[in-house]
């Protein structure tokens, strides 16, 4: 099969819009001539197939060039998030075996002795590159010059170089992209992914989501790359179809709605943070949303009332988007499941895409239809395994009659017509006097107040078993946070049994996060003791 560098290649020659960025436009051709000058630059300083390169960018171009620079010539990249200390940066490339690391030259006034003192080759890549000559000599104002040396160089002296054209041999079932998550365990793991795996996903946009070309067609990339839902959904994909990617480094509701209004946006995807903050926008009220085709959401705690309210904009507004909720996780490349247009089911994350498999076990793998149990996927965008971690890999692909599925750790059931309803984690089932509380049932109830942007449900064994709940007010909200509990609980009391009912609801301003950012619950629990 096709590398990921090939799979966009074909459209070398055309004169359709590959990228956005900031005000400039750069077309498939551009772009995949800057991939090979890319190619050289990489190549005269060193790196060759099988190295593993770390990746530590935003979504700018020379991230995409770097990506497909990188893929091209058979190299791993082991990608992680772009506000790493760089100490961190080089136990990472410690962990994954790299010697080379591609960051921001923002990180190099700061670490400049460890830079020096460093055995690793760092390529330095300036964020105003690609913004106006102003802007890059303003960049160096603010932020010390790198002093290039045998290991320290410019990334953006690529644009020197003339373009490649050799030939690699890749085998695109082997590792490819190492991306850091969560894991199914909850532990931080290194998820090696395939070209083929993501490849795979890219080929589902058109005949399992959208059931239309979007070719010419713009996606908004502001998900950043070290995450697979912005990697896969907002890069490879539109790429891997024709279309392009408007990249946005922050998130941006004024920058958006402009793109919007100048086409330059057709389809988003995003988390509900992210949608909150359009919806809130007056002026994204007032925008030509007849532009907007395709809206898709995932992420936790995805309110109803938010789907019910954008879908409603949309109708009024003459657009045909619909705010469309999905599943995923990192081992199978992130999407799985998600609504369409053509089958939507409010509360559900849709029917599989064509090619993945979603079936629901009990603990002793007896399927179930319309009974919670542990949700298991097989497919052909499923993760190579956990780097190092051969244990951990082994239980969670799974053999199951001659099937290997993806263990999920998450819980939820299928209706009779194929739909997913999500309960939560396994690890983060209750139990209270006996009865199963699925923390995800009542973090929902509570999102779908609109004062309440985020919320998370917490157990406690001692002094008796009891349940907090910690939730985040809108900062737009003018209700206090005493009128807030009592709407939650008459909502809660309608619609939950008592043992799920929080003995508490505890107000506080952000979640403490993992490395990897999730919700540390261990830190979480700890505020409501």
């Amino acid at each position: 099969m096709p590398t990921l560098y090939e799979s966009i290649k074909k459209y070398e020659d055309s004169s359709l819009n590959a990228l956005y960025f900031e005000n400039k436009t750069i077309t498939y051709k551009k772009m995949i001539s800057n991939i090979k000058k890319m190619i050289s630059f990489f190549k005269v300083h060193g790196v060759k197939q099988g190295d593993v390169v770390t990746v530590v960018l935003p979504n700018i171009p020379s991230t995409i060039y770097t990506f497909y620079a990188l893929n091209a010539m058979g190299v791993v990249q082991n990608i992680i998030h772009p506000l790493t200390s760089i100490q961190n940066v080089i136990e990472s490339m410690n962990n994954t075996n790299s010697k080379f690391a591609v960051v921001l030259a923002t990180t190099y006034q700061d670490n400049i002795e460890l830079f020096n003192n460093s055995t690793h080759t760092f390529f330095f890549a300036n964020p105003m590159h690609d913004k106006s000559f102003i802007m890059q000599k303003a960049f160096y104002l603010k932020f010390k010059k790198v002093k290039e040396n045998n290991h320290l160089f410019l990334l953006d002296k690529f644009h020197k170089y003339n373009e490649c054209n050799d030939k690699f041999t890749k085998d695109s079932s082997k590792d490819s992209i190492y991306l850091h998550s969560g894991g199914t365990t909850g532990i931080p793991k290194i998820i090696a992914l395939s070209d083929d795996a993501i490849n795979n996903l890219a080929s589902k946009v058109c005949n399992s989501i959208i059931y239309e070309s979007i070719q010419g067609k713009s996606m908004l990339a502001v998900l950043p790359t070290f995450h697979g839902f912005g990697l896969g959904m907002g890069i490879h994909a539109p790429l891997y179809n024709g279309a392009s990617s408007a990249l946005m480094i922050k998130f941006n509701s004024k920058k958006v709605i402009k793109w919007i209004n100048q086409n330059k946006v057709n389809l988003i995807i995003g988390v509900p943070l992210l949608y909150q903050k359009l919806m809130k926008d007056e002026n994204f009220v007032k925008s030509k949303l007849s532009n907007l085709q395709y809206c898709f959401i995932g992420g936790d705690n995805v309110p109803q009332s938010l789907i019910l309210s954008f879908n409603s904009l949309m109708e009024n507004k003459g657009s045909n988007a619909k705010l469309l909720e999905g599943y995923g996780l990192t081992e199978t490349v992130t999407v799985c499941n998600v609504n369409t247009k053509k089958n939507f089911k409010l509360g559900s994350v849709g029917k599989p895409l064509n090619g993945i498999t979603i079936k629901v076990f009990d603990e002793q793998n007896n399927e179930l239809i319309n009974e919670i149990g542990e949700v298991y996927i097989t497919g052909d965008t499923l993760m190579n395994g956990y780097l190092h971690d051969l244990n951990t890999t082994n239980s969670t692909l799974v053999n199951i009659k001659g099937t290997t599925y993806v263990k999920t750790g998450d819980l939820g059931y299928l209706d009779h017509e194929g739909f997913l309803f999500l309960k939560g984690r396994k690890k983060r089932m209750f139990k209270i006097s006996g009865i199963n509380v699925y923390p995800s049932e009542i973090e929902k109830i509570a999102t779908d107040i609109e004062d309440v942007i985020d919320a998370s449900l917490e157990f406690y064994q001692e002094p008796t078993p009891h349940l907090n709940l910690f939730a985040i007010k809108h900062r737009d909200s003018t209700k206090s946070k005493d009128e807030i509990s009592r709407i939650l609980y008459e909502q809660l009391n309608k619609k939950v049994l008592k043992y799920s009912i929080p003995k508490e609801i505890i107000f506080i301003d952000k979640f403490p996060q993992t490395k990897v950012g999730k919700i540390d619950h261990e830190q979480l629990k700890k505020l409501g003791k």
